[in-house]
């Protein structure tokens, strides 16, 4: 009888691709990068549509312009996409149109995800590529009044996380007491957000999505961290 023995190297990569695929996504991971063909809501009444959207931290796109053309959001006629990030010192929006200068001017900021909106008639899935950056640390600011401390995260496509409960205790949010920390997960089919508090049964029962970004907020930091991925 013959036995298979795998490395360690290959195991880590067959239980990646097996988390990938449990989290409902296909993407192609290795050293070199990542895949993902991502569903994309078109854009609705309220948040529906609006599609927090994780973006790997080395990637070819460099500016919203990038993201517009690269992954074909509609850039010309009256209803075209639209690409916001939040800037989670100042509590404001930043909400670009593609196919305008204001695109071009938008840098993007690794570990920060973005909301991509596609009016009806463009693409219903996207393509997007990129690499990770292994050492590259976040900040979430401490919790302030309105969006302040609001970090929209791009969760890496090989995270171990698989849910808020694990995000909450890779990253040493406060889990316990009256103040913790929360992850907010939006809809973007029903436009409804889903919060749940580190260190609580909802928090455990709240799945990660493949490709999308999550919101964390945390009332005792500046909380910095190292994202954990495979």
């Amino acid at each position: 009888m013959m036995t298979l023995r795998l490395s360690r190297p290959l195991l880590a990569v067959l239980v990646a691709s097996a988390l990938i695929l449990a989290m409902g996504g296909l993407a192609v991971a290795s050293n070199m990068g990542f895949k993902l063909n991502k569903p994309i809501v078109f854009s609705g009444a309220g948040q529906i549509g609006r599609n927090w959207t994780s973006i790997p931290y080395n990637n070819p796109y460099g500016t919203a312009a990038g993201v517009c053309t690269q992954l074909g959001l509609s850039s010309s006629g009256i209803a075209r996409g639209t690409l916001t990030v939040l800037n989670e010192t100042t509590g404001a929006f930043t909400q670009v149109t593609c196919g305008t200068a204001g695109a071009t001017g938008l840098t993007l900021i690794p570990g920060k995800c973005a909301s991509l909106v596609q009016p009806t008639g463009g693409p219903a899935s996207v393509i997007i590529v990129g690499s990770h950056n292994p050492t590259l640390s976040l900040t979430i600011p401490k919790a302030g009044a309105g969006q302040v401390g609001n970090f929209w995260y791009s969760l890496p496509y090989h995270t171990t996380a698989v849910s808020a409960a694990d995000v909450c205790t890779q990253i040493g949010m406060t889990s316990s007491g009256i103040a913790r920390g929360t992850v907010t997960r939006l809809n973007s089919a029903t436009g409804a957000f889903t919060q749940v508090s580190c260190g609580t049964a909802g928090a455990t029962g709240l799945n990660m999505v493949l490709g999308e970004g999550i919101q964390l907020r945390e009332p005792n930091g500046p909380k910095s961290f190292i994202p954990a991925h495979y």
